[in-house]
């Protein structure tokens, strides 16, 4: 907007003027008004601008001719009044009225115009306009304006009024549904029930109202739940006898036929001669207590069926819970496990540094796996694979940790008698090409991406499992890896190959991929007594935009190098098949031109050296960042350089797999 000065002067199509000073109306100090003007003549505006500071105004204006403006003015900026001729070039008033009303915006619209009849002024007021008037003949201009502004204000008055009055039930609604507790008081006469009155909360909480409590003195024993009612009476007889009862937890029906759980206290009331007269009550919804209780009782009831041991301790690694699975596996009784640490168990056949590796891990809040030897209760030791997930309070600190043992002993034999298998052996490296032939040797990625992965089983038969998915405007990245280094390991990837691809385009996003990876292969791996753990991402392309799901997968890192810094892509999930209904977490990051997305397994960070120690997340870090500038492929084989450098073999303990993803110009994807 520019200060007009002087008498009028032409000025810009498209273009604002402001109050001015006008050397005959003197210095001029009117009440404000944003108006914007359709119009095609400059001249006819400036007379709507004069007419309106004449009538003690002080306009702020705009000009438009056409619908675009005209759309564009009423989305950026905001207006008190539209003033509209009613024909213009290629346009007309009708046309400029029926985009003021679709806008949703109440806005007074004036028709002045020298080219409307009779008909056509009727039909612009059916259609929606305030007022209309005739050119050079304006008189009616500022009280038309007037009137609208007033009428303008006063509809907006009763909407602000209608919002609070809707806002306002809306918080006694929440307030009414909040309430969990009331008060009623039963009047006896001559052994009978003569009156019930019951507290305002009886409604939330029955769904009856006290004047139908009023109307049916019963009303109170009827949605009594049928298998509670004795219960229930049997209680007036103890008051009837003088006896003190406690409180009863009993079912109601509410109203909607739904069950609720209550908490029943009563206070009897006698009269001198001790007849029992009256009783106070208060009444309690419970049902979420109880619902709580039924699902603590399955969750516990699905931990002793299991057929895993499970082992819950608490943040100092106290024992605090064992299933009869753990008890059978190590031959120590709860009795004997609860409150001590499960160093009991250890066989001697590691070092201090593989503990101290382990405990490093959890304390760090991430997900350990692997395997080891334990002792048993008799002393025989048995191989056992193990996952340990720390479990955080609201405020991201470890208050327990889950600890997942499975005896491996049959495995590993069972294993080592194939592995000796001449005939065999060749059946699996059949197998073993198989499997490698459903991983995507070059990965599909889009322009802009530069794409590699690389997997390295450590035996015959890995578990492990990567892709990269494309559909619509995403592209997926999952990596995975199946408990164990055997046939039944490389069934379940396939299996879990097929499953994704199969449903994928049925779901969106990460944590509902997984979750339903999780339900349908649930029964599957745990006849196999198998698990997996999966990082599962999913890039949308037009927005750059990176989401995440980890079911207790060593985090991807994504790496930036402006900042020389990195991101653990970490989110909370369990394992798949230990529960079948899991949720799981979906955070997400904006992904920048030059970063470095590396999904890897824990065969990398695993690698033991000659001495005992383990690669680590550390050094894999420092590794990604010095190469960072190679080509995709180039830093996977850097990688894997600096494993066979630290392992001092070519042959490695666990499958080591990667998949790795270098992000370049974001403008440059279709």
């Amino acid at each position: 907007m520019f200060p007009i000065q002087g008498s009028f002067r032409a000025f810009p199509k498209g273009s604002r003027c402001c109050p001015f000073f006008d050397p005959v109306l003197g210095a001029h100090m009117g009440k404000p008004l944003r108006v914007l003007i359709v119009e095609d003549s400059e001249d006819d505006a400036l007379l709507l601008v004069f007419e309106l500071r004449r009538g003690n105004y002080a306009p702020v204006t705009k000009r438009v001719e056409n619908a675009e403006s005209l759309l564009k003015a009423l989305q950026e900026e905001s207006w008190d009044l539209v003033i509209s001729d009613y024909v213009l070039p290629g346009f007309s008033g009708l046309d400029a009225l029926k985009l003021v009303r679709g806008s949703g915006l109440d806005l007074p619209f004036i028709i002045v115009s020298g080219k409307i009849g009779e008909e056509d002024a009727v039909k612009a007021m059916k259609e929606g306009a305030n007022d209309y008037l005739i050119k050079g003949n304006t008189s009616r201009l500022i009280p038309a304006i007037e009137r609208e502004m007033q009428e303008a204000e006063v509809r907006r008055k009763r909407r602000e009024a209608e919002s609070a009055l809707v806002r306002s039930e809306r918080r006694y609604k929440r307030l009414v549904s909040a309430v969990t507790d009331y008060i009623y008081t039963v009047i006896i006469h001559k052994g009978s029930v003569v009156k019930t009155s019951h507290g305002p909360g009886c409604l939330s909480v029955t769904g009856y109202s006290h004047e139908e409590y009023v109307d049916n003195p019963f009303l109170w024993y009827q949605m009594i739940y049928e298998e509670d009612r004795d219960a229930v009476t049997s209680l007036t007889e103890d008051l009837r006898a003088g006896k003190d009862i406690p409180s009863l937890e009993h079912r109601i029906r509410h109203k909607d036929g739904s069950l609720r759980w209550v908490i029943n206290t009563i206070v009897p009331r006698y009269s001198e001669q001790g007849e029992l007269i009256a009783y106070d009550g208060l009444i309690s919804d419970i049902s979420e207590r109880k619902r709580a209780e039924e699902s603590l009782q399955l969750q516990s009831a699905a931990l002793e069926a299991a057929a895993n041991a499970i082992v819950i301790t608490d943040s100092n690694g106290i024992i605090i819970s064992v299933n009869q699975a753990f008890t059978r596996m190590t031959g120590y009784s709860r009795e004997e496990a609860l409150g001590r640490d499960l160093s009991f168990l250890k066989s001697e056949r590691h070092g201090p540094e593989f503990y101290r590796s382990l405990r490093d891990t959890i304390t760090a809040g991430e997900v350990w796996h692997g395997e080891m030897i334990n002792r048993r209760k008799d002393g025989t030791l048995y191989p056992e694979e193990q996952t340990i997930t720390p479990v955080l309070d609201d405020d991201g600190r470890i208050n327990h940790f889950i600890c997942i043992k499975q005896d491996i002993t049959e495995r590993k034999h069972a294993e080592q008698v194939l592995m000796q298998n001449t005939s065999m052996r060749k059946e699996m490296e059949i197998a073993k090409q198989i499997q490698m032939s459903l991983l995507p040797v070059t990965p599909h990625c889009l322009p802009g991406i530069d794409c590699a992965a690389n997997c390295v089983p450590a035996t015959h038969i890995g578990g492990d499992y990567y892709d990269i998915l494309p559909h619509n405007e995403w592209l997926d990245f999952v990596i995975a890896d199946v408990s164990g280094h055997s046939v039944g390991a490389a069934l379940i990837m396939v299996e879990t190959r097929s499953v994704l691809r199969a449903q994928l385009a049925a779901l969106q996003g990460p944590a509902e991929i997984v979750s339903a990876l999780n339900r349908l292969l649930h029964d599957d791996l745990s006849r196999a007594e198998l698990f997996i753990t999966m990082s599962y991402l999913s890039y949308h392309i037009p927005t750059a935009t990176l989401r995440y799901t980890n079911a207790g997968h060593p985090p991807p890192l994504l790496y930036r190098h402006e900042h020389d810094q990195f991101f653990e892509l970490d989110a909370d999930g369990l394992i798949l098949g230990v529960h079948r209904q899991v949720d799981f977490q979906e955070p997400s990051l904006q992904v920048q031109e030059g970063d470095l997305l590396l999904l890897f397994t824990d065969g990398i960070t695993e690698a033991e050296s000659p001495e005992g120690g383990f690669f680590g997340v550390e050094r894999l870090r420092q590794v990604v960042a010095r190469e960072h500038h190679r080509s995709a492929a180039g830093v996977i084989a850097a990688v894997m350089e600096s494993v066979r450098t630290f392992t001092s073999s070519d042959a490695f303990n666990d499958d080591i797999s990667m998949l790795l993803l270098k992000f370049g110009p974001l403008s440059s994807h279709p």
